[in-house]
């Protein structure tokens, strides 16, 4: 289902529950295969001005290097399968040639990038991944989304 994209929308004061509740759901039912490489910073987009979604909270970047890339992938499109019901708004696979890929919930879909359009692509070795405001403050929702999915 096509949603809205909310992007930067302001800078939060800290993490955000729901954000690292998600994350942590990635990590254990990934077996592993992805961790977090890091969550709320109030910072720019890499070789941008504007401001990163990593500063509203709302952002996670989950690495599967030293990890079986395969494995992480498999549960990234689960992930991207389920967007709607986790609360996903966008995920970055920088990995793919020749310049990354990416899930938005403008589309629905993922797009392969055939231009320079991400920093770290190709071959970076995590995904970046963003929630709606609601999800990334409710750790109790993001909870019940991954239970409902995994039963």
């Amino acid at each position: 289902m096509r949603r809205k994209y909310t992007g930067f929308d302001g800078v939060a004061k800290g993490k955000r529950r729901g954000t690292e509740a998600f994350v942590k759901h990635c990590v254990l039912l990934s077996n592993k295969n992805l961790w977090n490489n890091g969550t709320w910073g109030v910072r720019p987009i890499r070789g941008s001005d504007k401001m990163s979604v990593h500063s509203t909270g709302r952002a996670m970047d989950l690495s599967w290097r030293g990890k079986d890339r395969a494995e992480a992938n498999k549960f990234i499109e689960f992930v991207a399968a389920n967007a709607t019901a986790l609360g996903v708004e966008l995920i970055i696979d920088y990995y793919p040639k020749p310049y990354g890929r990416a899930y938005k919930c403008t589309r629905d879909v993922w797009e392969k990038y055939t231009k320079k359009t991400v920093s770290g692509a190709p071959q970076g070795d995590w995904y970046h991944i963003e929630l709606s405001p609601e999800f990334a403050d409710d750790a109790k929702k993001v909870h019940q989304a991954f239970k409902a999915l995994f039963q």
